[in-house]
């Protein structure tokens, strides 16, 4: 590998001629890492051996529990956090900057013509129309812009994480410094899964769309019952395939970013990796993606509120209102964001790390780094 492997444990299996080391026997204790201060551990009571193992940094060096994963993701922000933070800061502003000023637009629009009771539908169809390709053109770029930003927060995060691991700090310049490196195929990464979960999606929703829009124009009630029922159950399967491809692809990135793979080579790296423990991997980041939901929304609640009660006093008329009451919701979704988007990026990266451990050994090739 190149500059990017850099601990070299982080080669996959294979890479440079060296073969990984033996996984484990099932039920037993991981195979003692050479070097000073790693001896062979020894059993504690009631056969456990988790408390024997090495931990140099943010996790022991073995296969971890949920509550490891979540303890050593908070971790690994506590352990680097002016960067990390630094960095989301950043990604979380542009994000919300241009999803309000998109969404200004449109509600702008909106509250023009519910002020103007003098409208005939005809107008507000007809001024919608001319909207739609200013708004679709700010919502491709929001997304062009999110993209971007959270591929580097991805990389940023899972770089330090790496190192965090075996109980080293990276500073802000190199942890930009080996992102920077790999933004052009994280981007690209990025794309092609949002792409291929959308694509199933739409794939999956297309017949029943179909079927009720000729119900509709052909005045066919039955069609039209037919295609709301079939755009149900298209949804539902969409959702469960678009779930099945992310699992199977969430491992890509730090793929992409430890090991140098290109955007192929991740894509296959992670579907290797997520074939076994498929559904433990499914179950985790379903449960941190509703816990983030939650704490968000516990969050960013009492901005809501304070939006309604200075939009209140302000007054729908104002020129002032859309900008104060979006102003006041936007820096609510970017406070709790700015520490969400790290801690959800840097679980991402200890599940890759857990899973090579479980399948290929990696805490003995950690343990010998650290011990190094």
């Amino acid at each position: 590998m190149g500059r990017m492997s850099e601990p070299p444990s982080w080669t996959a299996p294979g890479a440079g001629g060296q073969q990984p080391p033996p996984p484990p026997p099932q039920g037993g204790p991981p195979a003692a890492p050479p070097g000073p201060g790693w001896g062979q551990p020894a059993p504690v009571p009631g056969g456990s051996w988790a408390a024997q193992a090495p931990r140099p940094g943010i996790i022991p060096l073995r296969p971890l529990s949920l509550g490891e994963l979540w303890d050593g993701a908070f971790r690994a922000v506590r352990s680097n956090p002016k960067p990390l933070l630094g960095t989301s800061a950043v990604v979380v502003v542009i994000i919300t900057v241009a999803q309000l000023v998109t969404q200004g637009v449109l509600q702008g629009s909106l509250l023009a013509f519910e002020q103007d009771p003098t409208a005939t539908p005809d107008q507000v169809f007809d001024s919608l129309g001319s909207a739609v390709p200013g708004f679709l053109g700010g919502f491709l770029l929001t997304a062009l812009l999110s993209l971007v930003a959270t591929s580097v927060l991805t990389g940023v995060v899972t770089v330090s994480v790496s190192t965090a691991v075996l109980g080293r700090r990276t500073s802000g310049a190199e942890l930009w410094r080996r992102t920077r490196e790999r933004l052009g195929a994280l981007v690209g990464l990025s794309l092609l899964i949002s792409l291929a979960t959308g694509l199933a999606f739409a794939v999956l929703l297309a017949p029943g769309f179909l079927l009720l829009l000729g119900g509709a124009t052909g005045g066919s009630d039955g069609s039209v019952l037919g295609g709301v029922g079939l755009l149900l159950l298209g949804a539902l399967l969409g959702l469960l395939l678009s779930l099945w491809l992310s699992t199977r692809l969430v491992l890509a990135p730090a793929a992409l970013v430890l090991e140098g793979q290109g955007v192929g080579g991740a894509v296959r790296r992670a579907w290797g990796l997520s074939q076994r423990g498929f559904w433990r991997l499914l179950g985790i980041w379903l449960l941190t993606a509703v816990c983030i939901a939650v704490v968000s929304a516990v969050v960013t609640t009492p901005f809501g509120i304070i939006a309604t009660v200075v939009g209140a006093v302000v007054g729908p008329e104002s020129s002032w209102y859309l900008p104060v009451t979006l102003a006041v919701t936007g820096l609510g979704t970017a406070l709790v964001s700015t520490v969400l988007y790290p801690l959800q990026s840097a679980v991402t990266a200890l599940l890759y790390v857990d899973q090579r451990m479980r399948q290929e050994g990696l805490d003995v090739e950690l343990a010998r780094s650290a011990a190094q």
